[in-house]
């Protein structure tokens, strides 16, 4: 079993490394805007089966939206308690390819550096699988962007499915990925660097954007991504309270 397991887990990171290019993909100019990040109370309620499970289910949290080759992509995220929440809502992947359909969100809670290190987290979720994947940075091959498969946290849940009954935004169906991450594990920051990737089994959609388009599986060094900030400074308040 563990074996099986380890094997899926290199083909996971292997797909993620693989240096493919899409060509003539229309998509917004390079964004650096940091997502902004708000405390919530209400995520004891949420489902997490890869959609909007009723209207007010994602409503209590931030709210980012892109657009990639026309094509709209709905960011939520929301942290409470000991857990970050993270919804990517692809309005724009209306087709099912089975197993192929994934998303990554990445965090760096420590000073940038140009490998990554063991502060660099990513967490897979594939739609139609309640199986996550976790990665870690510090690993010395490069042809994996220097991540390696970790075990997963056993509070980690990383899902895709479908969404489109209650959904805020469209009721035709499409891919949606929900993440509970342990923010034990990625650090009580009120800072991080961040990376969203999401494949749609043709072309890839990423914050930020200037990784669109170019190598669309490849995880970039993290002095290349985005910035996530928790403008209260919530997330390490709330962990000192706790405390």
């Amino acid at each position: 079993m563990y074996k099986i397991i380890g094997i899926l887990g290199l083909g996971v990171i292997l797909l993620l490394s693989n240096p493919t290019f899409s060509e003539g993909l229309d998509y917004s100019p390079t964004i650096y805007e940091p997502v902004k990040v708000t405390i919530s109370n209400t995520f004891d309620d949420v489902i997490f089966d890869g959609e909007w499970s009723f209207k007010q289910e994602w409503k209590a949290s931030s709210l980012d939206s892109f657009r990639f080759n026309g094509n709209d992509l709905i960011l939520r995220t929301a942290h409470q308690d000991d857990y970050m929440y993270v919804l990517i809502d692809v309005l724009g992947d209306v087709t099912n390819d089975h197993m192929a359909d994934r998303a990554i969100v990445c965090f760096d809670g420590k000073d940038t550096s140009k490998m990554a290190d063991d502060s660099d987290w990513c967490y897979v979720a594939t739609r139609g699988s309640k199986n996550a994947h976790t990665l870690n940075g510090g690993s010395p091959v490069h042809r994996t962007s220097h991540f390696h498969i970790e075990k997963n946290h056993p509070d980690l849940i990383a899902i895709g499915g479908t969404s489109g009954e209650n959904d805020r935004y469209l009721r035709t169906p499409h891919a949606a990925y929900e993440f509970r991450i342990p923010i034990e594990q990625i650090g009580f920051e009120n800072e991080y660097g961040f990376f969203m990737q999401v494949f749609d089994g043709k072309t890839v959609m990423a914050y930020p954007n200037e990784h669109s388009g170019k190598y669309p599986q490849k995880i970039p060094s993290p002095e290349r991504w985005g910035m996530m900030i928790s403008p209260d400074r919530s997330i390490s308040s709330e962990h000192f309270n706790q405390n």
